[in-house]
């Protein structure tokens, strides 16, 4: 079996110079995690309705890894989540559809991924009901962000 090809931050690191320095957060950063819960009462999650999570985020932070888990509602009629910011609902994580005992694994929207925090309307990440009449009544969600700053 033969070598196929280098990948990109790999041949810059074995080749450093002034034209190719790999941004701190794809190689050598600092990976942070926050991590946050929430316990609904008696609450319907629709589409507009959301929670703000842990802190902010700071300005040039990387999202790498999400995980999400939910208890088991008390009452559960299509419980849809996204994971967002302010700027776009679900930049981290696109409408997925939880039951009691579920954990995720995210980014699951591909720009979410590595997406480059820039300090305007995207440094607090919420989770919001995905559709119409998600009710997750008593439900507790747990969850934990990792991202990488130097």
């Amino acid at each position: 079996m033969a070598k196929y090809a280098d990948a990109t931050n790999y041949g810059k690191s074995i080749d450093p110079s002034s034209a190719n320095i790999i941004d701190p957060g794809l190689l050598g950063g600092k990976v942070r995690v926050f991590q946050d819960t929430y316990t609904f009462g008696a609450t319907s999650l629709n589409s507009q309705d959301y929670i703000v999570v842990g802190g902010k985020l700071p300005t040039g932070a990387q999202v790498v890894d999400i995980k999400l888990s939910m208890g088991s509602p008390a009452v559960s009629s299509n419980p849809t989540v996204v994971v967002g910011d302010e700027g776009t609902a679900n930049r981290y994580v696109t409408a997925i559809q939880v039951t009691g005992g579920y954990v995720l694994v995210g980014p699951t929207a591909v720009g979410g991924m590595y997406y480059s925090v820039t300090g305007t309307t995207d440094n607090y990440i919420r989770v919001a009901g995905g559709a119409a009449g998600s009710i997750l009544s008593g439900a507790v969600v747990k969850i934990s962000v990792m991202y990488v700053v130097e």
